[in-house]
């Protein structure tokens, strides 16, 4: 099985994966959306992705006012560049290809970041306690997978090796 996510020599990042990995992450964009865009909440999933940054209900009222509703494009927008690039790449021996720049590249890990945050409030880990060591069901074995993927990107992006 070909799995890679890894710097290339240009500064890019090249991602390599089976063609079931691919359809995973493919299928992340239309399951985020309409928790990322106010639509439906999860497990109380927002408050994980657009937590109160100052723990007081007036200062955190005023940030919401100054910000608005630009913490939520700014989710949706690398979301969308996230679901782009899934469209593209090729597909050679059952493995599908594409290369990222960098922007593209910080797109996957906010994209799996929010669908990591998602995931792990529907299946009711709050705590590192909660979390368990072993994959024993699907949702977990997706939020394994999907740390994979956020360490190798972060890995190729540092310049610090191969995943």
């Amino acid at each position: 099985m070909d799995r890679r996510i890894e710097a290339t020599d240009d500064g890019d990042v090249a991602v390599e994966l089976p063609q079931e990995e691919h359809a995973l992450l493919r299928s992340l964009p239309d399951q985020l959306r309409p928790v990322l865009s106010g639509e439906r909440d999860v497990a109380d999933a927002r408050a994980r992705l657009f937590p109160d940054p100052y723990g007081d209900p007036s200062f955190d009222a005023e940030f919401r006012e100054m910000t608005g509703a630009s913490l939520e494009e700014e989710h949706l927008a690398a979301l969308d560049a996230f679901a782009e690039t899934l469209e593209g790449g090729e597909v050679r021996r059952r493995t599908w290809r594409t290369v990222l720049d960098e922007d593209a590249a910080l797109a996957w890990l906010s994209a799996t970041n929010d669908a990591r945050l998602v995931l792990a409030s529907a299946v009711g880990i709050r705590h590192e306690s909660d979390w368990e060591v072993e994959p024993s069901d699907p949702a977990t074995a997706a939020l394994h997978y999907l740390g994979w993927v956020q360490e190798a990107l972060l890995g190729a992006l540092s310049g610090s090796g191969r995943a």
